[in-house]
């Protein structure tokens, strides 16, 4: 056998091992979040390191957007320890952010810039880093405006559009960064037939891009587009597993 077609078997071999490692990998141990005396969660204890979208699923007060905010690095949680692998390098939780985009329908955006005005704002704030981002060069304000739908708003000021369609740019924000990991509280709250469409193109999207998304909801259209869920109860004695195990949940 030549040497070059050797060198190639064995080249193959190593970007197909490669692709079975897992690109992300996430686990938390006996996490808790307090708030003075109010307790959110305790014992929350999973693994994940296969599925490329993960739903959070609970009644309302059970701690879905304060699970979100903590797994993306945007809340420090009161107990226990969060340990983030991507790419197989190991990822500090209050780094987390830099790889994520956030979506929630309680975020604010300025009311008197226009759609792309506050897009723009947000490229600026997080401007594309190496590694950190899914690919090497991140779309174009205007293809995000035509994948939430905007496009014909785009020189609308924030606070003249409708809750649907100020949550269409929640969603768009959180793709200015070209995001790793896709955080989508609630993200049909205020949408019609046609957005709730809007969020499952954009799982799909961040999925055959080899990303992940966190997707915390209560619909079951939503939950649907996910591979496995972390599930939260409305009784904190729930919150107490004892062991770290692979969720299709958890508390």
């Amino acid at each position: 056998m030549p040497k070059y077609s050797f060198q190639m078997k064995w080249l193959g071999l190593f970007f197909t091992l490669l692709t079975l490692l897992p690109m992300f990998y996430l686990e938390c141990t006996h996490l808790a979040k307090f708030y003075g005396k109010t307790e959110v969660f305790r014992g929350l204890n999973f693994r994940l390191g296969e599925a490329r979208c993960v739903g959070i699923q609970g009644p309302n007060g059970s701690g879905k957007s304060t699970l979100m905010k903590c797994l993306s690095g945007l809340l420090r949680p009161s107990e226990g320890t969060i340990r983030w692998e991507i790419g197989g390098e190991p990822v500090r939780n209050q780094d987390l952010r830099y790889f994520a985009g956030f979506a929630a329908p309680y975020l604010h955006f300025y009311n008197e810039l226009t759609v792309t005005e506050n897009l723009s704002f947000i490229r600026e704030l997080r401007p594309a880093a190496t590694g950190r981002h899914l690919s090497g060069i991140p779309a174009s304000l205007a293809e995000i405006l035509e994948l939430a739908g905007l496009s014909d708003l785009a020189g609308r000021e924030f606070g003249t559009l409708s809750s649907g369609q100020q949550q269409r740019v929640r969603l768009a924000g959180a793709l200015v960064p070209d995001p790793r990991i896709l955080m989508l509280d609630e993200p049909g709250t205020n949408l019609d037939a046609e957005g709730v469409s809007l969020v499952a193109g954009l799982v799909a999207r961040q999925q055959q891009r080899g990303g992940l998304t966190f997707l915390s909801s209560n619909r079951e259209e939503e939950l649907a587009l996910t591979e496995t869920r972390i599930v939260l109860s409305a009784d904190r004695s729930q919150h107490k597993a004892p062991a770290v195990s692979t969720p299709t949940s958890t508390t």
